[in-house]
């Protein structure tokens, strides 16, 4: 699954961002932290490594908790 847009506007968290991801494929709650360029969050299921990317654009949504299929 790829190509979900997150924006970066209005984060004032300190600390390491993340967004969370539950993988319907296997029923596990992760956290996608953002990756070195912050461009993407990165994540793979822990039970089966089904990969998810979720790319970050300033016109995105303001979720912070996504599914995956």
């Amino acid at each position: 699954m790829t190509g979900v847009q997150v924006s970066t506007r209005g984060n004032k968290q300190k600390g390491r961002p993340f967004v969370g991801v539950y993988f319907k494929c296997c029923r596990q709650y992760v956290r996608a932290y953002l990756n070195r360029k912050g461009n993407a969050y990165v994540v793979w299921c822990p039970r089966c490594a089904a990969k998810m990317v979720i790319n970050v654009s300033p016109y995105g949504s303001e979720s912070t908790f996504f599914e995956a299929y």
